[in-house]
């Protein structure tokens, strides 16, 4: 539920290759989620849908190929948004347009920076960036509904200087427990993002305490995604990342059609 291709910028990856690759893995559901982040800081790339932010043309080309495979594996029209506060409405006027089974609603920049951008890290310590992003992700998902999952939910992690290594839970209890909390009162979900799990970190991002204190709180959305940009990471540590989702309390997963949760079981 967390794929991109070719019409991300961070991206060459051929549609056709990355669906191949989820039939050859035996998936039965693929969500196609190329980054749409308006309004981006200048320092990094254009993450835009082929770079003009061509909705259309995108989900044209998902038609062909959900025909193409509709025998083999179910391809689902989903999108990526970077979420800020500003535009809140108009994300929520965008995603009503257009015929999306799913939405992930992402931060990816906080105080007008890129989070890979080594200024954010220079001249403040770790727990402090930790702390402005966080708030900035919880102003974001506060501001609109345009989304269905949120994502990453502690994508700065994987940018500070020491990734993910002095990061525990207890540390930034009160503002994480309250995006959980938010996002479980908007009836929304989190993703188990496993990119972090396959590229060496550990962890799943989010981390599993946070996995562990959203079921506490009462959430039951989650979604499995690998945020591959390449074939070869399809379906990356999935295994792994289902037996930590078990542990911390989930009996089932979800997938999106029509904007709507699907719940199917986890496998032992």
């Amino acid at each position: 539920m967390h794929v991109h291709t070719c019409f991300s910028s961070d991206s060459t990856a051929p549609v056709e290759d990355q669906i191949r690759k989820a039939i050859s893995l035996g998936m039965k559901h693929i969500a196609i989620t190329d980054h749409q982040d308006y309004d981006y800081p200048a320092w990094h790339s254009i993450y835009l849908l082929s770079d003009t932010g061509d909705t259309e043309g995108y989900l044209n080309g998902l038609r062909a190929v959900r025909e193409k495979y509709a025998e083999q594996i179910e391809v689902l029209f989903g999108i990526e948004l970077g979420l800020q506060v500003h535009l809140g409405e108009m994300l929520n006027k965008y995603v009503a347009k257009y015929p999306f089974d799913f939405v992930i609603g992402s931060t990816h920049c906080y105080d007008g920076r890129d989070t890979e951008d080594p200024a954010l890290y220079a001249d403040r310590s770790e727990e402090e960036a930790c702390r402005a992003y966080f708030q900035t992700e919880l102003d974001n998902i506060a501001a609109t509904d345009a989304y269905d999952v949120v994502g990453h939910i502690d994508f700065v992690l994987r940018d500070l200087p020491s990734k993910n290594r002095y990061f525990t839970y207890a540390k930034y209890a009160e503002l994480l427990d309250e995006i959980l909390l938010t996002v479980i009162r908007k009836g929304k979900g989190i993703e188990c993002n496993t990119k972090t799990l396959y590229r060496g970190m550990g962890q799943p991002g989010p981390d599993t305490s946070v996995l562990r204190r959203y079921r506490e709180l009462g959430g039951e959305i989650i979604t499995f995604g690998s945020d591959a940009h390449r074939p070869d990471w399809i379906g990356g540590s999935f295994e792994v990342a289902s037996k930590i989702v078990r542990d911390c309390g989930f009996r089932y997963y979800c997938i999106y059609k029509e904007r709507s949760p699907v719940f199917l079981p986890l496998e032992s």
